[in-house]
C-alpha cells in the first residue's frame, strides 16, 4: 500500500482482526450490489470508503424526487440519471482509486449468473421477491456468499447466507417461492428513510 492509502484506511488497520492483511484483502475485493435504492445507496458508499476496490453496481431505473428522502447516493441534480451512474459518481467521489462498474439494467439469466460469478460477495439490495429468488439461485449455483436486506414502513430486515458452508440454509429456505410480487412495497406503503 502507498503512504495516502495506509493514511486512508488507518483506521482499519489499527483494528487487530483486519489490519494490513485484512485491508489488502479488501482492496481486491469485488462485491456485487443489486439495487442502489435505499438499501443499496448507503451499502455502495460505506464500501467505496472502506476500500473495496471492485463495486458492481446493478439496477434499471432512474432517480425519482420521491427516492431522495432515503437514497442518500443521489441527490437532486441526479433526478432523471440512471440510479447506477449516480451512485458510481458519489462512490468516486468519495474514493477515487477503487473501480466502480454499472450495469444499468435488470439482472436476469446469463447476465445475472456472469455478474455473481464475477464477484467475491452479493448484495441483495432489491425490492421485489422475484428478483431475490433469482440472485439466490445464481449464489447458491456459485457458491457466493449473499447479504440480504429489506425495509419497508418502519422495519427492516438482514441476512446473511453462505453457501459455501453445508449448514448455512438460503433466501429460499426461508420464503415460501410462491411468494410474489404482490408482496407491500415502499411506493405503497412508505418507507421510514433511515431504516
Amino acid at each position: 500500500m502507498q503512504d495516502e492509502e495506509l493514511l486512508r484506511y488507518s483506521r482499519h488497520i489499527l483494528l487487530p482482526g483486519l489490519d494490513v492483511v485484512g485491508q489488502e484483502q479488501l482492496l481486491a475485493a469485488t462485491v456485487l450490489i443489486v439495487g442502489l435504492g435505499g438499501l443499496g445507496c448507503p451499502a455502495a458508499l460505506y464500501l467505496a470508503a472502506a476500500g473495496v476496490g471492485r463495486l458492481v453496481l446493478a439496477d434499471h431505473d432512474r432517480v425519482e424526487l420521491s427516492n431522495l428522502q432515503r437514497q442518500i447516493a443521489h441527490d437532486t441534480a441526479a433526478i432523471g440519471l440512471s440510479k447506477v451512474a449516480s451512485a458510481r459518481a458519489r462512490c468516486l467521489a468519495l474514493n477515487p482509486d477503487i473501480s466502480v462498474d454499472c450495469l444499468d439494467k435488470r439482472l436476469s439469466g446469463q447476465a445475472l449468473f456472469d455478474a455473481v460469478s464475477s464477484s467475491d460477495l452479493v448484495l441483495d439490495c432489491s425490492d421485489n421477491f422475484d428478483t431475490r429468488f433469482a440472485i439466490n439461485e445464481a449464489c447458491v449455483a456459485l457458491q457466493k456468499p449473499l447479504v440480504s436486506g429489506a425495509a419497508i414502513r418502519s422495519e427492516g430486515q438482514l441476512s446473511v447466507f453462505d453457501p459455501r458452508r453445508a449448514d448455512s440454509p438460503c433466501y429460499r429456505c426461508l420464503y415460501s417461492p410462491d411468494v410474489g410480487d404482490e408482496a407491500l412495497n415502499c411506493s405503497e406503503a412508505g418507507v421510514l428513510g433511515p431504516i
